[in-house]
């Protein structure tokens, strides 16, 4: 999976949580914010261990694989998308 995938899949589900949240009386973001810093922290931890400084602009076609850190959102994310298949 690469990282725009990636980023995509979470910042979605980041701010479905909020609206879900929002929908359902909640004065939280119920934990929106500490989603999209684990992805900015991920992020960071990949720019650091594989990028030189002259590749940060192609951070978005590394393949990162399916973290451990995001893998419940990975397979509901698949699911849904099995949902979506018409046969």
């Amino acid at each position: 999976m690469k990282f725009s995938t990636l980023g995509q899949i979470v910042t979605d589900y980041a701010y479905a949580l909020k609206e879900s949240a929002a929908y359902n009386g909640e004065y939280g973001d119920v934990g929106c914010d500490n989603l999209l810093k684990k992805l900015n922290n991920y992020k960071d931890g990949v720019v650091r261990l594989d990028l030189r400084p002259s590749g940060f602009d192609m951070l978005d076609n590394i393949e990162v694989g399916e973290p451990g850190y995001f893998s419940n959102i990975i397979d509901n994310y698949k699911i849904k998308l099995a949902r979506n298949i018409k046969l």
